[in-house]
């Protein structure tokens, strides 16, 4: 199984092997710094997240996401991409996989203010700069769906401010942010038809799902967004297509990745190998590490719990 990177490869400014610790993407930290200064959020990060916040569509709980959360996001996606306790092959291999094409398309949901996209943006971009990966020309075509306005924004803003590192590089972003209500049938369709069409002429896709259970499980949404997943994720196939869901270790989530295996495999028990396994631990992987603070000394911990779903038109002959 491919590696999307091996450790020994990993360069000290996003691993540092003594600590046993990751570092954030120094062009994430940036523009995260910057968003915070310019909407006077700093001072607030710099202060102790209340237990149990979880944030919500607001744009004050917008903005006390992205200063307490949104460092703990971008740790859990920079996690699953890095492996650097080889916990997470399958999931390694992904991005290998996706991210080996010229034109990539990426569909990050929910977006929220950007945790998945810049991380993995930067990410790519800081190791091709590092020389661990060859500065071959990408161009990532984006879409990302999230229904706080403020949030929409900050997505935006974040992008734009990273657009010329990424391009000194050699990876070229195109994006559209789009108001999305997973509830909202009509409005998820018009997120499909964004994402079909801006996914027609690209060499692979990857789809996203990250720090969904609060609102599905938690917040007992699952019943009315499960019409719109069905459609998402059958209008996401493609010849080389996968779903990385992406939670926080919390005492909900096993059985919500329990019924979140039991739904794809319902959902797509006709083109599924025969003899995959039904056993949702058989699908999902875990893994923590902890993280260099940003902008505090010292460390923060991040868990993961996740989930790789293959996306093919048919299924293997």
């Amino acid at each position: 199984m491919e590696r999307f990177i091996e450790k020994d490869e990993l360069p000290s400014s996003l691993w540092n092997e003594e600590e046993d610790s990751l570092l954030l993407p120094p062009i994430a930290v940036s523009s995260w710094i910057s968003l915070l200064e310019t909407n006077s959020l700093y001072e607030l990060a710099e202060s102790k997240a209340p237990k149990g916040f979880e944030g919500g569509v607001s744009e004050e709980d917008t903005n006390k996401h992205l200063a307490w959360r949104y460092n703990g996001s971008c740790g859990r996606i920079l996690l699953s991409m890095l492996d650097p306790h080889n916990k997470l092959p399958s999931v390694s291999d992904a991005y290998a996989k996706i991210f080996s094409g010229n034109k990539v398309f990426l569909a990050d949901l929910p977006s929220g203010s950007g945790a998945a996209v810049i991380t993995i943006l930067t990410t790519l971009a800081e190791l091709r700069c590092k020389s661990c990966l060859p500065r071959i020309p990408l161009t990532v075509v984006v879409v990302a769906g999230e229904i706080s306005e403020s949030a929409r924004k900050y997505v935006v803003s974040q992008i734009d401010s990273i657009r010329v590192n990424l391009e000194e590089q050699a990876i070229w972003v195109e994006y559209d942010v789009v108001d999305w209500d997973v509830c909202d049938p009509i409005n998820s369709t018009d997120l499909i038809r964004k994402m079909t069409i801006k996914s027609n002429d690209c060499d692979s896709r990857m789809l996203v799902v990250s720090n969904f259970s609060g609102l599905l499980e938690s917040n007992g949404k699952w019943k009315d967004a499960k019409p719109q997943l069905d459609e998402i994720f059958r209008h996401s196939r493609d010849d080389n297509s996968t779903a990385i869901w992406i939670e926080p270790q919390r005492n909900n989530v096993p059985i919500f990745l329990d019924r979140l295996v039991s739904w794809f495999v319902k959902l797509f028990r006709e083109i599924l190998p025969a003899g995959v396994s039904r056993e949702a631990t058989d699908w999902y992987a875990k893994d923590d590490a902890k993280i260099k603070q940003p902008i505090k000394d010292g460390y923060y911990p991040v868990r993961l719990s996740v989930v790789r779903f293959e996306l093919p038109i048919k299924g293997e002959e």
